[in-house]
């Protein structure tokens, strides 16, 4: 049986413990923390992150419900909006036989019942506030049970513990003096007009409000609207204490939050007495929005379900492990490789178009100002279902992506970018409020002529933003914030994509014969050696031969096409840092600088052809 049981289904009777512990006989100047944190991690055994996954995760569940409350759970997420810090009061005293005793009030939205009595400002804290939200546009085998680089056994008493909680209406009252007694015994989608049963409790569990006033009106704030009504994707306000409020000082963070789960009765049960503090749109029922009080975070950077572990932790030795575990064997590369390209091939019906989708989909800027490219693919039919196709070929490769049609009715409609409601006080999501790592599909083939209104102007220049500098522009009304956000962005369109961006452009040019995609039964291999490549950081060794090879060919392109300029050697070198990545390789050998140098020759010619760039 596991040692620490108490630790996932009573965290706050552990907390209040060690609390008592440390205040006994103590002054009303209690420590900020008093080692639970070293305790969670110690007893957990967290150092090692592999563990993380023997705690129940919120997001592996289809209802919150069925999680008991205020026990400790995981929360991977997206920082979507980041409230004003509140106050909140931290701890206060009861007398037991004479006796002063302090009781620990952290880590809980509501004052318990009992006998207590107030310390007045002396226990006064803050604490920061953030409205968090599953990843957008998750895949859907990235949302199963997170499945590590290790494949590591799961502790059966714990994992148990995310179906063990007693179901419970979203509306159903919880005693809160009974919290640890209890607790010590136990495709691009489209929005359909019809929601599942839990989704309307989610809409219909309080009255409606105007709108801007009240937190059910103002809805869930999902970046991606059709998602609100997917069961298991549930926004939470997380609350954080001290030196934890940096890992969320930024929106689109990806952290992953440990965290206790609370549910508070005078906020579950509202239903036709709503009070006045609960029309604050920062303050929904927890009904809608639970809170989870963090304990840790963890920074988990452009997240891969294969490899859910901090970039600190996933060192080199542990990464080349992984590779050696799952692809060491021989031409296990090459079918993982092969198994990816004939997918994407058959969706488009073009294998040099195949291989540079690929190349996108794995480049990466890592902080640097070489890595990622964005990619036009033009000469799409929209009659022919392609975009579809491939968006659905690139779904079953990685864990996120999102396709969005650019059309002027569209644009013109906003929620394209997040906007600041100021009589709210919140930020509404928008479209492009993604988290790093995301494949932006954006298409354009079913854009017609017609007029942009000013809000068509702003959404435009969002994704023009979006995909040129990698910013999203934010909308605070009297200025524009611009938030850093690495994604990687494929545009399809008809002819000569609308975006003014240096992309990469490939008209699309059928095969003749299309080699059939490989049994999914290698979809796995291919994902996790995607997912590796991504959290590749080192840069392509190029040796001096190779450099001046490239150097003089790009001499003769450039004396050949008018196009050609210095931005094309960098994309070469970020081109060639893909593939030569996609072959298991980190070194650019002679020979596959001329198997890319090949198919830049294809690239050029079909622009040639299609009148997109000029020879000398």
């Amino acid at each position: 049986m596991c040692t620490a049981m108490r630790e996932i289904y009573n965290p706050l009777g552990v907390i209040d413990d060690l609390f008592a512990v440390r205040t006994k006989g103590s002054t009303l100047d209690p420590p900020h923390e008093w080692g639970e944190k070293a305790h969670f991690l110690q007893a957990l055994r967290l150092d090692e992150e592999d563990n993380f996954s023997k705690i129940p995760c919120l997001n592996d569940v289809e209802l919150v419900e069925s999680l008991p409350p205020f026990s400790l759970v995981r929360y991977r997420c997206m920082v979507q909006d980041i409230f004003d810090p509140e106050m909140y009061a931290a701890f206060c005293v009861t007398k037991t036989e004479g006796d002063l005793r302090l009781v620990n009030l952290k880590y809980r939205e509501r004052l318990p019942v009992g006998d207590l009595e107030d310390v007045g400002n002396a226990a006064l804290r803050m604490r920061g506030a953030y409205y968090c939200v599953p990843l957008p546009g998750e895949t859907s085998w990235a949302n199963q049970p997170t499945q590590s680089m290790h494949s590591g056994a799961h502790c059966p008493e714990a994992t148990l513990a995310s179906g063990m909680g007693l179901k419970r209406r979203r509306d159903a009252d919880i005693n809160m003096e009974n919290v640890d007694a209890q607790a010590e015994s136990h495709e691009c989608p489209e929005c359909p007009t019809a929601l599942p049963s839990s989704a309307r409790a989610r809409h219909n569990s309080a009255p409606a409000a105007s709108p801007g006033q009240n937190a059910d009106s103002f809805g869930l704030n999902f970046p991606l609207p059709w998602e609100e009504t997917d069961r298991r994707k549930t926004p939470c306000i997380v609350k954080l204490y001290d030196e934890d409020e940096e890992a969320l000082s930024k929106l689109g963070e990806t952290v992953e939050v440990l965290g206790i789960l609370c549910v508070d009765p005078a906020m579950a049960n509202l239903g036709e007495v709503w009070s006045p503090a609960g029309a604050d749109a920062r303050d929904p029922s927890t009904a809608l929005v639970p809170r989870l009080h963090g304990l840790l975070v963890r920074k988990l950077q452009s997240y891969h379900p294969m490899f859910p572990f901090t970039a600190s932790w996933l060192s080199e030795e542990r990464l080349s492990l992984a590779f050696q575990g799952r692809l060491g064997g021989p031409g296990a590369v090459v079918a993982a490789r092969a198994t990816a390209v004939a997918l994407l091939q058959k969706s488009l019906g073009d294998s040099v178009a195949a291989e540079y989708v690929l190349a996108m989909l794995i480049s990466r800027a890592h902080d640097a100002g070489l890595g990622q490219w964005s990619l036009n693919l033009t000469h799409l039919d929209p009659s022919q279902g392609t975009v579809s196709n491939l968006f659905r070929a690139i779904q079953e490769l990685m864990p996120r992506a999102v396709c969005l049609p650019l059309t002027t009715e569209l644009l013109n409609s906003g929620g394209w970018r997040p906007r600041k409601d100021f009589e709210a006080n919140r930020l509404r999501a928008g479209k492009l409020q993604l988290s790093a790592g995301t494949v932006l599909v954006l298409d354009e083939t079913q854009l017609d002529e017609g007029h942009l209104n000013a809000e068509g102007v702003a959404s435009f220049g969002a994704v023009q933003n979006i995909v040129s500098k990698q910013t999203l522009p934010c909308d605070f009304s009297v200025c524009t914030m611009e938030i850093p956000l690495e994604i990687n962005s494929l545009v399809t369109s008809r002819g000569c994509s609308v975006l003014k961006v240096d992309a990469v452009m490939l008209p699309l040019c059928k095969d003749a014969d299309i080699t059939n995609c490989q049994e999914s039964s290698n979809l796995d291999a291919s994902r996790f050696f995607l997912g590796l490549i991504t959290r590749h950081t080192q840069q392509l060794r190029i040796p001096e031969d190779v450099a001046h090879t490239m150097s003089g060919d790009y001499a003769k392109m450039r004396n050949k096409f008018l196009e050609i300029g210095q931005s094309t050697l960098c994309r070469w070198v970020s081109l060639a840092r893909s593939i030569c990545l996609s072959h298991g390789e980190e070194e650019l050998s002679l020979s596959r600088w001329q198997s890319i140098l090949e198919l830049e020759k294809q690239r050029l010619q079909r622009c040639v052809d299609a009148g997109f760039i000029h020879l000398r």
